[in-house]
């Protein structure tokens, strides 16, 4: 069974933004593969590649914008998915996101058909929320500062809610005074994630990635 995960970044960015996050995972963690695509559409702002866009946005046409998008973003992980020969419906999957990215990983768990194990959103919000959610033993971490001025913290509690509504399991890990950003601790919390839901649960070998993470 193989094992991968997708890093999907945040509005006027691109996958070099959370390659770095790859290749410390994939280093570190024994047979991991990573993808860090760049979004389908280059910024409105001038910088970068945004995943739908921002420009007069309102909660009210986000669930559009969001539905508008989809197929180019299926279309981008159907190639990874290709590229790195993962079985869409068997071999694992963890989406990681940070703002937008987030945004786009938890609508990916609850509307795909890819085995999607987990998900960890950095600083993001729940956009949509399907009548029935498809049925999944993924679960979920999400991270948020208490500082953050661009995606509220509030965002980040409304989707643990929800989520545990569809009887998805959703962890959350806020930081205080972290602003729109992902920290060490957050990277942390991330990489122990990824271990306990890819199942690295030989004892000497966990010893020997958890020195390899502190140093």
């Amino acid at each position: 069974m193989k094992q991968l995960v997708i890093l999907l970044h945040g509005y006027g960015s691109d996958g070099n933004d959370l390659k770095g996050l790859g290749e410390f995972w994939a280093g570190t963690l024994p047979g991991l593969q990573y993808a860090s695509p760049n979004a389908p559409e280059l910024c409105e702002a001038g910088l970068g590649f945004q995943w739908f866009s921002l420009a007069d946005i309102t909660p009210q046409n986000r669930v559009q914008r969001l539905a508008a998008a989809r197929d180019a973003i299926d279309n981008i992980l159907d190639d990874i998915l290709k590229q790195h020969k993962i079985d869409a419906q068997h071999d694992q999957i963890v989406l990681v996101g940070f703002s937008q990215g987030t945004m786009i990983a938890l609508d990916l768990l609850l509307r795909s058909d890819y085995n999607v194990i987990g998900v960890v959103g950095f600083s993001g919000r729940l956009i949509d929320t399907p009548t029935l959610a498809r049925s999944t033993t993924a679960e979920v971490l999400l991270i948020h500062g208490e500082a953050d001025d661009v995606v509220p913290v509030q965002e980040t509690l409304a989707a643990q809610s929800t989520l545990n509504e569809y009887g998805i399991a959703c962890q959350v890990m806020t930081e205080p005074e972290l602003v729109h950003t992902i920290s060490a601790a957050g990277v942390e919390a991330a990489t122990q994630f990824l271990i306990e839901r890819f199942g690295w649960e030989d004892e000497d070998e966990l010893f020997e990635i958890g020195i390899r993470i502190i140093r």
